[in-house]
């Protein structure tokens, strides 16, 4: 689901219109766990072996790469600390054996900036090269300008235990109607949360937000073309896709002023410094006037992303 499906749905794509027959996918569909992990590594002989799940290839000849993607993997105690209930049990379990996967690679893929710092705060012996490189993502169709619907915002988040969405969610919801009576605009953020989802967030009975349940791409897709701008208030994140999208699609995102989010955003961030009402709601007041345009070059190309990373052309170097 969330990020992990677009990246498969971008992969899927880059092989339907590439001639790339050395290129085998194994495991696709199969969950992750200590048989399967075995079982890979007696997949034939390969000049490359690229594991998309954090989990490096260990043995074998020829070069092993790993993305590493989950930031649980590589979360300080002091992050840990603030997650509701503690790191979630399988990220914990699976953490040590990222780790020492991760000194077997060739080359460690991170994609961003900041989840390169984790990754060496965590592991600082690790002898691979770690590389930076965007997840891929294609150029959106552009929906008709007639489809925005204004003062609508798009959270499109995935709950999860260690995001902690109630607060912050209940903090959107206080500022969505702080703007709407200080505007007498109808401020609307709408959701990709089920209600039953909200409720067990302490979210039953907000005054701005709509839930309307996990979509697929094609009805995020949708969704997304109807909101004037997105809201992206995550913490917790090694990307963020919807960054990228909004990116893409120049539509402008409120989000927290990071690090990882002014990388990914770039141009369309519309950013608040504190997570206070007053200031998220002047956030998104900012937004609802905002002009982005696209950006004339894709930086999340995804047909130079798979060329590099599955060795093609001028993508090789994994300094490159």
């Amino acid at each position: 689901m969330g990020g992990a499906l677009r990246f498969l749905n971008e992969l899927d794509n880059y092989l339907a219109h590439r001639v790339r027959p050395e290129v085998r996918v194994v495991g696709r569909g199969r969950r992750l766990g200590v048989k399967w992990l075995i079982d890979r590594e007696r997949t034939g002989a390969r000049g490359r072996a690229v594991a998309l799940n954090n989990i490096s290839f260990v043995a074998g000849r020829g070069e092993r790469w790993v993305l590493l993607r989950n930031p649980l993997h590589f979360s300080p105690p002091d992050e840990v600390a603030r997650i509701p209930g503690g790191l979630p049990r399988r990220a914990a379990s699976t953490a040590v054996l990222v780790h020492a996967a991760a000194r077997r690679a060739d080359v460690i893929v991170v994609p961003t900036t900041e989840m390169a710092q984790r990754v060496t705060d965590m592991v600082p012996r690790l002898s691979a090269p770690l590389v930076v490189r965007p997840h891929p993502l294609s150029i959106p169709a552009k929906p008709p300008a007639t489809a925005r619907v204004p003062h609508r915002l798009l959270c499109p988040v995935l709950f999860s235990r260690f995001k902690a969405m109630g607060p912050l969610l209940g903090l959107a919801d206080a500022a969505a109607d702080l703007l709407a009576v200080e505007s007498g605009a109808a401020v609307e953020v709408v959701v990709t949360a089920t209600e039953k989802e909200a409720a067990a967030e302490g979210l039953a009975g907000t005054r701005r937000l709509r839930f309307v349940g996990r979509l697929s791409p094609e009805q995020l897709a949708m969704q997304q073309d109807q909101c004037q701008a997105l809201l992206y208030p995550t913490r917790v994140e090694s990307f963020g896709y919807p960054l990228a999208e909004a990116r893409l699609a120049g539509l402008p995102v409120v989000a927290l002023d990071t690090d990882r989010n002014r990388e990914v955003a770039g141009p369309v961030l519309v950013p608040y410094q504190r997570e206070e009402p007053a200031a998220v709601a002047a956030a998104m007041h900012e937004a609802f006037s905002a002009t982005r345009e696209p950006e004339t070059v894709n930086p999340f190309d995804p047909t130079r992303y798979f060329d590099w990373l599955l060795g093609h052309g001028d993508w090789l170097s994994p300094t490159a």
